[in-house]
């Protein structure tokens, strides 16, 4: 991966978050920084929300050949090992 992969996630209440990947030593490193904070992040988790964007991102990167295969598969691997979705019931 030649460069960063950068988004901005919104909350409902209305807060937002910046989300930033990179490829270093063949595995992918997740950085968050808060709205109003000055330091990113290294040590969180990435949501399942987070993983779900970063695989269409990978996705697209690789059919356009700016990906390679084993960051593809990297992506796909933690998308398989993420914690199940929330299931929202209407009652």
């Amino acid at each position: 991966m030649r460069r960063d992969i950068n988004w901005t996630v919104k909350r409902d209440d209305g807060t937002k978050y910046d989300v930033r990947v990179t490829w270093f030593s063949k595995a992918f490193k997740f950085q968050f920084k808060e709205r109003g904070v000055d330091r990113w992040d290294y040590d969180r988790k990435p949501s399942r929300e987070d993983l779900e964007t970063f695989l269409e991102t990978i996705d697209r990167r690789y059919h356009r050949k700016q990906a390679t295969l084993l960051e593809f598969e990297e992506a796909q691997r933690l998308m398989a090992a993420a914690p199940p979705a929330e299931i929202e019931e209407d009652l």
